[in-house]
């Protein structure tokens, strides 16, 4: 197997998404990134945030038309409110592992499963009265 190289952005990049549970878009992941790495550009960013997704170091959410990234990769849920956009995590672990247990498909065997619940947060159903 080969390996990949991380390169030390991408390594900023991972250190900073694990150090948060906020599920930040990649314009907020590059102002904090920035300040360790003030040459580094948004357009670096972007790149190196969409190749950790697809090598699946980092999961990446879409909420509104726009991504989100999260770096923990474990089975869990998200929770993403319709009106303000935020993202909580349910932690869950038996519901992903019941519901790849019990799909029954003669063309998929599914491997991993991404369960989003979407509502409106306590926040903006006060909001809401």
């Amino acid at each position: 197997m080969v390996q990949k190289r991380k390169t030390i952005q991408m390594q900023k990049i991972l250190d900073y998404l694990s150090s948060v549970k906020t599920h930040p878009k990649a314009e907020t992941v590059y102002k904090a990134v920035k300040k360790d790495i003030p040459s580094i550009t948004l357009a670096t960013v972007y790149r190196n945030l969409n190749k950790l997704a697809e090598d699946g170091m980092i999961s990446k959410l879409e909420v509104n038309g726009e991504f989100r990234f999260d770096a923990d990769c474990s089975l869990h849920e998200h929770c993403i409110c319709k009106n303000c956009g935020e993202i909580f995590e349910y932690l869950d672990k038996k519901l992903p592992k019941k519901i790849l247990k019990n799909f029954k498909s003669k063309k998929f065997s599914p491997t991993s499963v991404n369960v989003i619940f979407y509502g409106v947060c306590t926040k903006c159903k006060k909001k809401m009265k």
